[in-house]
């Protein structure tokens, strides 16, 4: 009799939990953001703009980047890109993995981009490499990423091996992935 009241009860916990969804990024490593990449660009913020978008169900916020140095592919002096997420007034919109920016922010993004539509970032925070100076001012990206032959080291968070590179060196290693043909 027991099994009887417990089905009904197990049937609709097991329907409850069917429309639940999951955001999974699996890490990606240099050499395939960088060859999943159409545009690979290093520059500063330089307006961010949220806004509504699928009528008003969603907000999207469009940060434009003056380009200092393409590293593949180009779009102008300065370029805009869209990110899941943002702020219009008292509603917020978040998306885990999405990063955000403020004005003055120094990146290198890796971007795609389908047809005419505005560019996106490639593996939402994995294609975002945020530059910042180290205390004797030489620019370095945060997080550090490991430079490994061929630009496979995985990029994994707490992994002590992980330290700041300087932009120099983490663009020349872009750059020879690009020029290698691994990053197509």
């Amino acid at each position: 009799m027991n099994r009887l009241r417990i089905a009904p009860i197990l049937g609709l916990w097991m329907l409850a939990g069917a429309g639940l969804g999951a955001t999974v990024i699996l890490p990606a490593s240099l050499g395939e953001l960088a060859a999943g990449a159409q545009t690979i660009v290093h520059g500063r913020v330089v307006a961010i703009e949220p806004r509504w978008v699928e009528g008003r169900r969603q907000i999207e916020t469009l940060v434009t980047l003056h380009a200092d140095e393409y590293l593949k592919g180009a779009l102008g002096a300065e370029l805009t890109f869209k990110v899941p997420g943002g702020q219009l007034g008292p509603y917020r919109s978040v998306m885990v993995g999405a990063p955000t920016f403020q004005e003055g922010d120094e990146i290198v993004v890796f971007l795609n981009a389908q047809g005419p539509s505005v560019p996106w970032i490639s593996g939402l925070n994995q294609g975002v490499f945020r530059v910042a100076a180290d205390a004797s001012g030489v620019k370095v990206v945060v997080p550090g990423v490991p430079l490994a032959a061929g630009g496979e080291a995985q990029i994994v968070r707490g992994d002590p091996a992980r330290r700041r590179v300087g932009l120099q060196a983490f663009t020349e290693q872009v750059k020879a992935l690009v020029r290698d043909g691994r990053a197509r």
